[in-house]
């Protein structure tokens, strides 16, 4: 029983050691901003080999996925979605101020497309993961779909842990360094597997 206890607890720590180190390798690759979409497409990839094929030397296998997945492609296709995440946000900030009928509307129409935009992320960055040569207008569209159908749960489901992100990064960003964004994005992958089943995508949420 004691020995049992001491592989759980190494294989734990084990764990949470791959988990940091490949956050910080993420937030290292992601620094200059540009390389942000081919990191986070990189991380995913990098997360569905380790689940799948048990390959735990998570930094070695980042650092592949990353450079075979540095293209126009892969920047364009993760890239203009994260950046309809922030100009969302300052959208929500900017109605959010205006006591008037325009502003509400506005409110509502932005948070809206906000909210789909939000429940998207997750079968975004698994179909990166797994189709890394995907045309940027079909893994938009196939990733609107999905969000779509899949908004009620989806939804709520993926706001809320990126708001949560979002706020305490804004209050103090070495939280950053606590591997956050490596589980916020594991998060969002799982979210995706079931919606992915169910557009017959079960191949790619299983085999990634």
């Amino acid at each position: 029983m004691t020995r049992m206890s001491g592989f759980r607890l190494m294989a734990g720590l084990t764990t949470l050691f791959n988990v940091l180190a490949l956050n910080l390798a993420v937030l290292a690759a992601a620094l200059p901003l540009i390389t942000a979409p081919a990191a986070v497409s990189a991380a995913s990839a990098t997360l569905d080999r380790w689940r799948r094929d048990g390959e735990d030397r998570v930094v070695r296998q980042f650092i592949i996925e990353f450079r075979s997945r540095w293209s126009f492609g892969t920047l364009v296709g993760a890239g203009v979605p994260m950046i309809a995440v922030v100009l969302g946000l300052a959208e929500i900030r900017h109605f959010a101020r205006e006591a008037t009928l325009t502003g509400r509307a506005g409110l509502v129409l932005g948070g809206g497309a906000l909210l789909v935009t939000l429940a998207a992320l997750g079968y975004l960055f698994q179909l990166t993961g797994d189709q890394p040569g995907l045309p940027p207008v079909d893994l938009w569209s196939l990733s609107a779909r999905l969000a779509v159908r899949n908004l009620l749960v989806a939804g709520p489901l993926s706001a809320a842990p990126i708001a949560g992100l979002a706020l305490l990064a804004g209050r103090n960003p070495a939280v950053l360094l606590l591997g956050l964004p490596v589980f916020l994005l594991h998060w969002l992958k799982l979210i995706a597997q079931p919606g992915l089943r169910r557009a017959g995508l079960a191949g790619l949420a299983g085999a990634g």
